[in-house]
């Protein structure tokens, strides 16, 4: 083992993809230029501010400073054209583009009507349509702007962004920028063999767990990580009714998201520590194992992700493995935890 915890083969796979994210990241982000970074979690999704996270890592390695941040809610058009000038405007990433998470797509929309002259990148994304109308209305997002590009998180996204998409759009292939973060931390000693990280959302195969073993989904409601939000909250007024304050206020608001990510990710991390083994039909949190060199099952999800990005990304670590039911699962698991020394 290595001092990170993984192995050297996994550590060396975990560096490989590390840099290929940034080398495609470093085609399309200028150095020492200002972006705005849009889209932040304003949930408890860890996948999501596993995003965040290796984003704001990046641009910081990049000397590329955050001039404008926000949430969809929170979002000013005029602050950020403001705040970015003729900077990147960069689009967060997951599944933003159909519409099951409509105001994504939504936000895309009026910043590509507003800002012809800004590149526009979305970064690594799922490319999940729902049907036809969805994909023919998907493909006008972008309208008749010039400098788009869009990051499929695996082949098959590409394949179907290609469809949908103009020509003009550019699409790449790159793995999610979640495996640019570094190796996660281990504390606590496991009290599960088998823990079962279940969806219940509009991304759910529907499959059911079983009932022996410990269940659970990772999105939470939690009250001590929302006071760090609360910052954030009162900037962003100010941004909005004091614009000559603009940069002091994004400092802030940059500041207090980072903290919440900071603290949703370490839950994640705890939430993991307490089963030996973990089951999910989730993408990131296998993700999230693999940084931690835990032994993660894959499962199915509704429309396709994950096979998709375990086949393109994850795959080949040795802590990563797949099951197309929730009963192989369960079997595979179960193996796992007697064969795991802790």
């Amino acid at each position: 083992m290595t001092s990170t915890g993984l192995t050297a083969p996994d550590a060396a796979l975990l560096a490989r993809r590390t840099q290929t994210v940034d080398a495609c990241f470093d085609r399309y982000i200028p150095a020492g230029r200002p972006v705005a970074l849009l889209q932040f979690p304003l949930d408890f999704n860890v996948g999501n501010h596993m995003m965040w996270a290796a984003a704001v890592d990046y641009l910081k390695r990049r000397d590329a400073r955050i001039a404008y941040a926000a949430h969809s809610w929170s979002f000013d058009l005029d602050a950020m054209v403001r705040a970015v000038g003729d900077g990147v405007i960069v689009f967060l990433g997951g599944v933003t583009i159909s519409r099951l998470w409509p105001r994504h797509a939504e936000i895309k929309r009026i910043v590509a009507a507003a800002c012809p002259n800004n590149r526009l990148l979305s970064l690594p994304s799922t490319m999940l349509f729902v049907d036809d109308d969805d994909r023919r209305e998907a493909g006008t997002i972008f309208g008749d702007h010039r400098d788009v590009v869009l990051m499929a998180r695996d082949p098959v996204s590409a394949a179907s962004a290609l469809d949908v998409f103009p020509e003009r759009v550019n699409i790449v292939t790159v793995h999610d920028s979640a495996l640019r973060l570094s190796p996660q931390p281990r504390i606590a000693s496991p009290v599960h063999d088998v823990i079962w990280l279940a969806r219940d959302d509009l991304e759910s195969s529907g499959g059911s767990a079983p009932r022996n073993v410990e269940v659970f989904d990772w999105t939470h409601n939690d009250l001590v990580a929302k006071r760090a939000m609360f910052p954030s909250r009162v900037f962003s007024r100010l941004r909005k009714v004091a614009p000559f304050l603009g940069p002091i206020a994004n400092a802030q608001i940059v500041d207090s998201y980072n903290r919440f990510t900071r603290y949703v990710l370490a839950s994640g991390n705890r939430r993991l520590d307490t089963g030996k083994v973990l089951v999910t039909d989730r993408m990131h949190p296998h993700i999230l194992a693999a940084l931690r060199s835990q032994h993660s099952v894959l499962l199915p999800d509704r429309f396709g992700k994950n096979r998709a990005v375990y086949e393109y990304s994850s795959r080949g670590f040795s802590t990563v493995h797949w099951a197309d039911t929730p009963q192989e699962a369960l079997e595979r698991a179960r193996e796992l935890a007697a064969d795991t020394r802790q």
